[in-house]
């Protein structure tokens, strides 16, 4: 039985990780077609002299992808904001459980804010609701992307927590850890100084 449940979560965790990996690359290619955008709709308009109908609202679109369902490639790397000023004092054991509380509090509110946001999402399908500007778009579309977003955050920190969990459990706990601001510019060598082996994050 446990074999199997940790079948389950092994493939979950594949899901979850290249779903992150995936959004967080249409991520990244959406900041850059909104400076693209943003850039074409500057030289037009003061160079040419033509109108911008579409540049400015589909641009805020790639932002809102970006920040929104790229969320999850962030929350695969960790790399959202953290306030670690307390847990780094906590001694091994307590600041695992700790991380794994917030995590495990993250996943609540991702999972309460899509679960009211895919409704509003439907809505705006059904009503086949559009923008006010002159260019028009379907409000389906922006209003997916929180929804979307949160349930891949939820998915990514569900499989986190559960690691988490598990690593508490066999002792596979790290004696150390690296501020969040520094895991980017650190290269730390394999400490020796783990607990039974070596823990998923």
């Amino acid at each position: 039985m446990e074999h199997t449940n940790q079948g389950f979560w092994s493939k979950l965790e594949l899901v979850a990780k290249a779903l992150s990996k995936l959004t967080g690359l249409i991520g990244a290619l959406s900041l850059l077609g909104a400076a693209l955008v943003t850039t074409e709709a500057v030289l037009v308009r003061k160079l040419l002299g033509w109108s911008t109908i579409w540049q400015i609202e589909f641009s805020v679109f790639l932002l809102m992808f970006s920040c929104f369902v790229g969320a999850a490639y962030g929350q695969l790397g960790r790399h959202h904001l953290n306030i670690d000023m307390l847990i780094l004092h906590l001694k091994p054991r307590p600041r695992e459980i700790v991380i794994a509380i917030a995590d495990a509090a993250t996943c609540v509110i991702c999972l309460v804010v899509a679960y009211y946001a895919w409704p509003i999402w439907w809505e705006a399908v059904t009503r086949n609701d559009h923008s006010e500007s002159l260019w028009g778009p379907p409000l389906w579309i922006p209003y997916l992307f929180l929804p979307l977003g949160l349930s891949l955050v939820f998915l990514q920190c569900l499989v986190q927590v559960y690691r988490k969990i598990e690593a508490i459990r066999l002792g596979q706990i790290e004696e150390t850890v690296i501020p969040s601001e520094l895991k980017d510019i650190i290269d730390e060598e394999p400490s020796p100084a783990k607990g039974k082996g070596a823990g998923h994050e």
